[in-house]
């Protein structure tokens, strides 16, 4: 059939800036990969809600009208806990009635349901949506975030995934995901981990290493290096559990310091160290401890606009993230990436820097000493032009491979085709 109209969901909000790079990334892919089709994306959260306005506001690379509210109005960072269950209760209800399918006329049914069962096809946008933690409980959040992948399997609606990591699935959320992802027309992986997870479960669909689509976006370009002058370090935190939520732990206490100890040690060997912050929660943990960031001698820089994050990270030398997507936006533009990540976080750190050829520059948490760093980073700097390069043409080559690859998966899957 001719893909006329396609639905992305979901669309991510702007509260962190590596999110919103995914809706912006998964655009370009489309415009690239189909660009006779007409793209409405459904956003994760309701047409009355600010983050809705804010995303439809700058998304100005989709059609007027065509961004349409989610179902889902639970919002535990911004309501109270009686709004919370009030919330849970609405969405499960509508919930309910858009999988079984059975309410009269279209009255009852969310935008999200009509807009799919409305389309030729589904595409669920990338990311690392599709994971699973006990710990934290979240069974609720992953079978909302494959509500949109239920509507279109039980309407019969053709659907593939775009650029995903996963991990963490066993018992129920494994089967209930490997039921999902064996009826999709393909499933894209952003990182070579999950590709080789994936790999492990049979599928009969067809599995594609991929990128993640933020590196669309950006101009992999070799850097220059600054010439005998101190180096320019951008250094990006991350002090919270798996999805932005909970207690920072003892590990987190002792990086968190390992952190500053870092910071410190740059400063006193004549670098010049940017603390960069593209999130909220980042931004809070910031405010937090300003005295001693100040004492420390960082500047400090913040921002929610990938274009700007990118420009930003291309005038340094070297960036030290414990974010995935400010090495996304680093490394898209050729400069030299020193990844840090907690084993929890998943394998989309890790996966990607091997991805792209440069594993020996993640390091996990309980690796990361403040000397482990310090080693990496006159590593990396030494590296300079060279590492610049090899990086800017490994993301060249991926970005062309990716929307390749969409296309093929699009003209020759049979719901597609």
């Amino acid at each position: 059939m001719d893909l006329d109209s396609l639905t992305l969901a979901y669309a991510y909000g702007c509260r962190n800036a590596g999110d919103f790079a995914i809706n912006e990334g998964s655009l370009a892919l489309l415009s690239r990969a189909c660009p006779e089709a007409d793209v409405t994306a459904v956003s994760r959260f309701a047409s009355a809600s600010p983050e809705y306005q804010r995303m439809a506001d700058r998304l100005d690379t989709l059609a007027e009208g065509a961004l349409v509210g989610g179902p889902i109005t639970y919002d535990p960072e911004r309501q109270s806990r009686p709004a919370q269950l009030a919330a849970l209760a609405r969405n499960g209800l509508q919930y309910g009635v858009d999988l079984a399918g059975v309410a009269e006329g279209r009255s009852a049914h969310s935008a999200l349901y009509e807009r799919i069962t409305d389309g030729d096809a589904l595409l669920f946008n990338g990311g690392n949506a599709i994971h699973y933690s006990p710990s934290h409980g979240n069974l609720p959040y992953l079978l909302a975030m494959l509500y949109p992948l239920q509507v279109a399997r039980r309407n019969d609606v053709p659907y593939g995934l775009l650029p995903q990591t996963t991990f963490g699935l066993a018992g129920l959320p494994k089967r209930l995901v490997r039921s999902l992802l064996a009826d999709a027309e393909f499933v894209m992986t952003r990182d070579a981990i999950t590709f080789d997870y994936l790999s492990e479960f049979g599928l009969p669909t067809q599995l594609i290493n991929g990128v993640d689509t933020a590196f669309l976006n950006g101009t992999p370009e070799p850097s220059a290096p600054s010439d005998g002058g101190p180096a320019r370090i951008a250094a990006v935190p991350r002090f919270s559990t798996l999805g932005d939520t909970g207690e920072l732990d003892e590990a987190g206490e002792r990086m968190e310091e390992t952190f500053l100890t870092y910071l410190e040690r740059l400063v006193e060997s004549g670098h010049e160290v940017t603390l960069t912050i593209q999130t909220e929660i980042d931004e809070a943990w910031a405010a937090r401890h300003r005295d001693r960031l100040d004492d420390i001698g960082v500047g400090y820089v913040e921002s929610y606009d990938p274009d700007a994050l990118r420009d930003h990270y291309a005038g340094m030398d070297l960036l030290v993230t414990m974010r995935l997507h400010a090495a996304i936006f680093a490394l898209s533009v050729g400069t030299p990436t020193i990844g840090v990540y907690r084993r929890e976080w998943g394998p989309k750190t890790p996966g990607t820097f091997r991805t792209l050829d440069i594993a020996e520059y993640a390091m996990p948490w309980d690796e990361a000493t403040a000397e482990a760093l310090t080693s990496t980073t006159e590593d990396a700097l030494d590296e300079g032009a060279a590492l610049s390069r090899h990086i800017a043409d490994n993301v060249a080559m991926r970005n062309e491979v990716l929307v390749s690859d969409l296309r093929t998966a699009l003209a020759t899957a049979d719901g597609f085709a």
